[in-house]
């Protein structure tokens, strides 16, 4: 069997220890693997497209442009348990009076990243479907203050762009976001539900509640173009679905936790299912492309 590498982004320091781990599990148990490290998704899907790398640790925005790039030929294989039915959260301040998407009539809203599926993406998707409200979004609250809305009625959506090409994997635009709730720039704002696990978790935020939470939707999996052989797949499968069962060995243990999983899982029919959504969306609103 020849040494797969594997793609992933950089996104924080402990990005080093999850994959070194991985990698070295993955030699003992049989299946060669090294991996690469990128500063962004768009250059990482590129990379898979052009087969510098055999596989890629995708989000579900990578996942859906490695998809149709492909036309719909690319394989997703494995994913954690914590990518299944994921959610995007609407906050606000507890004391307010929003309780329910028309109560955004006339207010002001926040958005994370704008390649962030929880963080705006899936906000802007379903705000545009169920609010019954026109939107007016601005790039920035700057550009909000200078320019102000033209129906006062409108949602006025503020994007916060932080750490483009992560695509939410920072968490650092949502946290933007709930910064300027506090501050009282925004009324509401979206974020995914790790991070509202996050805040609740760790006591962060205690004057701000969720009032709204999506559908369930996937996130990230590991993705796969059809030219890959099947043993490599299926080897790469199964060495990961064997650490399901050694939970008792300590490297693994921190693997997971800062991986943010408690069992990997086989992609099927009913996962891949949790991609529709975000695939419409991104439809919608011109995404689909994987401009470098």
């Amino acid at each position: 069997m020849k040494t797969l590498l594997l793609g992933a982004v950089a996104y924080d320091p402990k990005v080093v220890p999850i994959w070194d781990i991985i990698r070295d599990y993955a030699n003992a148990f049989g299946c060669k693997l090294d991996y690469v490290l990128f500063s962004n998704y768009e250059r990482q899907v590129d990379s898979l497209l052009k087969g510098h790398i055999d596989i890629a640790w995708n989000t579900n925005v990578a996942w859906i442009r490695t998809l149709y790039a492909t036309n719909n030929t690319a394989e997703a294989l494995i994913m954690r348990d914590s990518d299944i039915d994921f959610k995007t959260h609407f906050v606000s301040r507890k004391n307010d009076s929003i309780r329910t998407l028309s109560d955004l009539k006339g207010k002001v809203f926040g958005v994370g990243s704008l390649d962030s599926a929880q963080a705006a993406i899936m906000s802007i998707y379903y705000l545009q479907r169920d609010s019954g409200l026109e939107i007016e979004i601005f790039e920035s609250y700057a550009e909000f203050t200078r320019q102000g809305r033209k129906n006062a009625d409108s949602i006025a959506l503020i994007r916060y762009n932080s750490d483009l090409g992560k695509h939410g994997d920072t968490g650092t635009s949502e946290f933007d976001v709930l910064e300027a709730i506090k501050k009282g720039e925004l009324d509401a704002g979206s974020i995914g539900s790790s991070t509202w696990i996050r805040i609740l978790t760790q006591g962060e935020y205690p004057t701000i509640g969720s009032f709204w939470a999506s559908p369930g939707y996937c996130h990230c999996n590991f993705s796969v173009l059809p030219s890959l052989d099947r043993e490599s797949k299926e080897q790469f499968s199964a060495m990961l679905l064997s650490q399901n069962d050694k939970k008792h060995d300590p490297l693994i243990t921190k693997m997971m936790q800062m991986e943010g999983l408690n069992a990997w899982v086989k992609v099927g029919k009913q996962e891949l299912a949790g991609y529709d959504a975000i695939y419409e969306a991104m439809k919608e609103q011109n995404l689909l492309t994987n401009n470098l």
